[in-house]
């Protein structure tokens, strides 16, 4: 086999290389430090660096690291596109002796090609290397196969069929059209329909807005009609893997597990929060959603999603706009005027 040559883009050549080795493998540590937000950040900036050089598949070109022997663990991903999802030490030590600031840590590394995700466990050294600070996988401690995304069936992107039901919330600021997921979150649908049909949200406001967050509506806490729903109270989540907060996503509000009732909302923010979506273990195909329209990943799974608007997200934007007090009511709340249901057309 054909041995790498990384080693030879970072500045250490043949012998030395070897020397450097075994004086990593063979040195005391002293302690165990907490890593710095430096750290973490310097770490960070290496694994983006060096998730990009495995995408080029040029081998003399990955000079983040001193690879070694250890570039063959990295050959799955190399000459692929690749994301980088996440990297953090799992522990830092400083060198017993050494007042140059050399450090050893464990990390991990998170890493995505269309098709998989791979998960690596890794023993790297910061090393002093003249008035440079050079960087060296020693080893990898362990490494998965790649966890094959499932065939992610997104409701909420899938083409509208035709004579599928769509609601219309018809409001003071203009109509606001969604979809409904009866397939997937029947009980919160059917909640809903029951409850529009009979009036019970006409004339009622949005009552609690949040820029950048959700518009919310229904009974909200205090009023004493936060369990009315056609079971006669609260009733069970329906949290379902293939629906999502995206951007304009239509949720139930609760109290806790398993206590929905007339309570909803709709997602209002076109941007994620990068650092809280590459925290969670989310495919590809969402994530990348994610990233292009906006959402609140952080809410998935405590919350039933049963609808996603298609059309009036500009009108969902001016309600969140509005002027509100300290607890986020607004001043001039919109109210809705009624809601309806109506059939998609065929074209």
């Amino acid at each position: 086999m054909k041995k790498s040559k990384g080693i030879l883009a970072a500045g250490i050549l043949g012998a030395a290389a070897i020397v450097v080795k075994k004086k990593l493998e063979a040195e005391p540590v002293r302690k165990h430090l907490i890593p710095r937000h430096w750290d973490e950040q310097e770490i960070k900036e290496r694994m983006q660096s060096f998730t990009e050089e495995l995408a080029t598949g040029d081998e003399e070109g990955i000079g983040s690291f001193f690879l070694g022997k250890e570039g063959k663990h990295f050959n799955p991903l190399k000459g692929q596109e690749l994301t980088f999802l996440e990297t953090h030490f799992l522990s830092l030590f400083k060198v017993k002796g050494n007042s140059d600031n050399n450090l050893r840590g464990l990390i991990s590394y998170r890493v995505a090609t269309a098709k998989k995700e791979y998960t690596y466990l890794i023993k790297v050294a910061r090393l002093n290397v003249g008035e440079k600070l050079e960087w060296y996988i020693q080893k990898v401690v362990q490494q998965d196969r790649g966890i094959k995304y499932p065939n992610q069936y997104l409701l909420q992107l899938t083409p509208i069929r035709p004579h599928e039901e769509l609601c219309q919330i018809e409001t003071d600021a203009g109509t606001i059209t969604m979809r409904l997921f009866q397939q997937d979150a029947p009980k919160a649908v059917k909640n809903w329909r029951g409850l529009a049909k009979q009036g019970f949200y006409d004339g009622t406001p949005f009552a609690r807005v949040i820029k950048d967050f959700v518009i919310q509506g229904g009974a909200l806490d205090g009023s004493g009609n936060e369990a009315e729903s056609i079971y006669g109270g609260y009733f069970e989540d329906e949290v379902d893997e293939g629906l999502y907060h995206f951007d304009g996503a239509v949720c139930l509000g609760n109290h806790g597990p398993n206590t929905n009732g007339n309570q909803f909302y709709i997602v209002e923010r076109n941007h994620v929060d990068q650092e809280q979506l590459y925290r969670m273990n989310l495919p590809l195909k969402v994530r990348s959603h994610y990233e292009a329209v906006g959402g609140i990943p952080e809410l998935d799974g405590r919350y039933t999603v049963f609808g996603q608007v298609i059309e009036g997200m500009a009108v969902v934007r001016e309600i969140a706009d509005q002027v509100t007090n300290e607890e986020d009511a607004p001043l001039n709340p919109i109210r809705i005027q009624k809601i309806t249901f109506k059939k998609a057309s065929q074209s």
